[in-house]
C-alpha cells in the first residue's frame, strides 16, 4: 500500500502564489476547459500542449512539482493496463508492425494506448492541481456559484456543492486511515513486501476495516449535519464572497488561448 502515501488528491498545500489567490471559479473553469479539450481530441501534439500548460500553472502555484507527479506514480499500473488493453483489442483491420501470431500489435493500437493513457494522466494531474491549490470550502462555493443557474430547472445545486466538499475531505481522511491500518498490521508482524500478487493478497485484509471505518465516519457526519440543523433544499448564505479580479480574467483568457492554439494545431 505504498502507493496510497503518494496520492495527494484531496489535500491542500497553502502557499502565497497568484494561483492560490485566484477565484476558485476561475480555477474550476480552467480545469473543466482542460478536461473538455482533452476529451474532444486524440492529437498527441495537443496533449503535449495541455501538459505544458498544466506544468506552467503548477510552477506558478509555488507548490513543489513532486506533489503533482506523485499521483501519476501511484496510478502507474493503471497506465500500463490501459496501454496493454488498447494494444490487445485494437481493430483487426489495422496494419501491424509486430506480429506474434497470437498477438498482433498494430500502430493504431499503440497510438490508442498512448492517447488514452496520456488522457488519464492529464485527468489525474488536473484533479491534483485543483485540490492542492484550492481549499475544500472554496471549492464548495465555486461549485455552488458555477452551477447556480441550474436552480431554475430544480437542479439540487446546494446538495451537489455539499457532496463535492465532503468528497474532497473524505479522500485524505480515508488515505490516512488506510496508512494507519497498515502501520497497525505491521506492528503486529504483518509484512507487505514481495511481488505484485503478494502485495495485493496482503492488502485485501485491510479493506474490510477500511470500509467499516468509512461507514462509521459517514454515519457520524450525518449525525453532525442533523445536529446543526441541516435541511436539504433550504437556501443558505455564504461566509465568503467570491469576486472576479483582473488576474482572473487574464487566466480565463489563457484557457481560451489554449483552446484556440489547439484548434490551429488540429487544422494544420
Amino acid at each position: 500500500m505504498a502507493f496510497l502515501e503518494n496520492i495527494t488528491v484531496g489535500q491542500y498545500v497553502p502557499a502565497d502564489s497568484v494561483i492560490h489567490r485566484l477565484d476558485p471559479r476561475t480555477k474550476l473553469a480552467m480545469i473543466l476547459g482542460v478536461m473538455i479539450l482533452t476529451v474532444a481530441t486524440i492529437d498527441l501534439r495537443i496533449y503535449l500542449l495541455i501538459s505544458l500548460f498544466l506544468v506552467f500553472l503548477s510552477l506558478m502555484s509555488k507548490v513543489p512539482l513532486p506533489y503533482f507527479f506523485r499521483n501519476l506514480k501511484s496510478f502507474f499500473w493503471l497506465f500500463v493496463l490501459t496501454f496493454v488493453l488498447h494494444i490487445l483489442f485494437a481493430p483487426t483491420e489495422t496494419s501491424g508492425f509486430w506480429d506474434l501470431k497470437l498477438i498482433k500489435v498494430s500502430r493504431q493500437g499503440v497510438l490508442n494506448g498512448a492517447v488514452y493513457s496520456w488522457r488519464i494522466g492529464i485527468f489525474i494531474f488536473s484533479a491534483a492541481f485543483l485540490s492542492l491549490t484550492t481549499q475544500a470550502v472554496e471549492m464548495t462555493d465555486a461549485v455552488f456559484r458555477f452551477f447556480s443557474p441550474l436552480k431554475r430547472f430544480r437542479f439540487p445545486v446546494e446538495e451537489l456543492s455539499l457532496i463535492t466538499m465532503i468528497s474532497l475531505r473524505f479522500v485524505p481522511l480515508l488515505l490516512e486511515e488506510a496508512i494507519t491500518l497498515k502501520k497497525a498490521q505491521m506492528s503486529r508482524g504483518a509484512s507487505f513486501e514481495g511481488g505484485l500478487i503478494k502485495k495485493v493478497k496482503r492488502t485485501l485484509p485491510l479493506l474490510i476495516p477500511l470500509f467499516i471505518s468509512s461507514f462509521r465516519k459517514a454515519d457520524e457526519l450525518a449525525l453532525a449535519l442533523d445536529a446543526r440543523g441541516f435541511r436539504s433544499g433550504q437556501r443558505r448564505s455564504s461566509f465568503q464572497r467570491l469576486t472576479f479580479r483582473p488576474v482572473d480574467f487574464l487566466f480565463l483568457c489563457l484557457i481560451f488561448a489554449l483552446v484556440g492554439l489547439s484548434y490551429l494545431l488540429k487544422v494544420v
